[in-house]
């Protein structure tokens, strides 16, 4: 068996179905049968995607190989004629270029798998970048504006970090380096980034001490995804995210979406906590924006210098403003909006 590319076959199962070796050569004649009335049901299984990706022969013991859960995944088609030669046909079919994955509702591990995917061939060509450059536009609860932000994260000492807001008012505020990222609770520099797992089982348990206390912990790991999507992780380790994402209780894709700045994306979210949190992605992975919506009504909170409990917050921190206040948010109301404007590695600063 010849072993195609990662690009060529990308799903869970190929080391273990490589290992398995190669199958015993079927009769020319009757392999070319088999693959007759295989050709003839895919032709009437009219889809839009292409099935010429990619053909591999394995035999039945192969396909019992493969983990259950990615089975659904392949077209696996096999004749009468296939079966007397001991051989399958599996047809990986690619998701159309403008838009990997299925995006119906409770599909989040479809779209989630393919950005994975797309993740994880990527190069990190920001490994030595002096600084990385976030550019966002936050919306508080009530529509009130949080700032337009452009942020120059500085990756090692002797830089320093830059927090220029322009809006709604125009300050900057510098910091020595190097920045540290916020993960949850926690805050990692840009080489401890580097050094997250890129096992999906391993990251999880690496994030999960970066919870909230007393919130949900399911809900708490997928807002680290959202952390680390908008910092310099590298690309497996974004990768791992996805995929950690995928496996979390309740997350699942909405659909086609569009952003605070019109742009088009995937909107995935989750929502068995206390809020329910959306991130829209576009199709190579790059976060466009997240959502916050609270699922219960909120009281206003009033200005304060004092820090809040959980409680204090009714176990929604977010949407606050600089003093501290939020006003009070209808069930199904947004309590923030982040609109990401840009998200990548900078040479060096811009004149504010």
């Amino acid at each position: 068996m010849t072993e195609p590319s990662p690009h060529d076959l990308p799903f869970d199962g190929w080391d273990e179905l490589v290992a398995a070796g190669a199958a015993p050569a079927a009769d020319p004649a009757v392999l070319a049968a088999a693959r007759t009335a295989v050709a003839g049901a895919v032709h009437r299984d009219t889809s839009p995607c292409p099935r010429t990706k990619a053909v591999v022969e394995v035999t039945r013991d192969d396909v019992r190989r493969l983990p259950r859960r990615r089975r659904p995944a392949l077209r696996v088609a096999v004749t009468g004629l296939a079966a007397a030669a001991a051989a399958a046909v599996i047809t990986l079919a690619p998701f159309p270029a403008h838009h990997r994955g299925t995006t119906g509702p409770g599909s989040g591990t479809s779209f989630l798998t393919d950005v994975a995917s797309e993740q994880s061939i990527g190069s990190a060509d920001w490994e030595d970048a002096p600084y990385w450059k976030v550019v966002s536009t936050r919306v508080e609860a009530g529509g009130n504006p949080g700032g337009d932000v452009t942020a120059f994260l500085a990756h090692r000492a002797g830089l320093t970090s830059h927090l220029r807001a322009t809006a709604p008012v125009t300050e900057d505020k510098p910091s020595a380096g190097p920045w540290r990222f916020t993960v949850g609770t926690g805050r990692l520099t840009w080489d401890q980034l580097a050094e997250l797992p890129t096992s999906p089982v391993e990251l999880r348990a690496r994030l999960q001490p970066y919870a909230e206390p007393g919130q949900d912990p399911s809900e708490e790991v997928f807002g680290t995804v959202g952390d680390l999507l908008a910092s310099p992780a590298p690309p497996r380790v974004r990768a791992a995210l996805f995929r950690v994402a995928a496996r979390l209780p309740g997350v699942h894709v909405v659909g086609p979406a569009t952003d605070g700045s019109g742009r088009h994306g995937t909107a995935v979210e989750r929502g068995d906590g206390s809020v329910v949190i959306r991130y829209l992605i576009d199709p190579t992975g790059r976060l466009l924006e997240t959502v916050v919506t609270t699922k219960h009504a909120l009281p206003a909170l009033p200005t304060t210098t004092r820090l809040r409990s959980l409680a204090g917050m009714n176990g929604v921190t977010q949407g606050r403003g600089i003093d501290g206040s939020r006003p009070a948010v209808p069930a199904g109301g947004v309590v923030e909006r982040t609109t990401y404007t840009s998200i990548g590695p900078a040479t060096g600063l811009d004149r504010p």
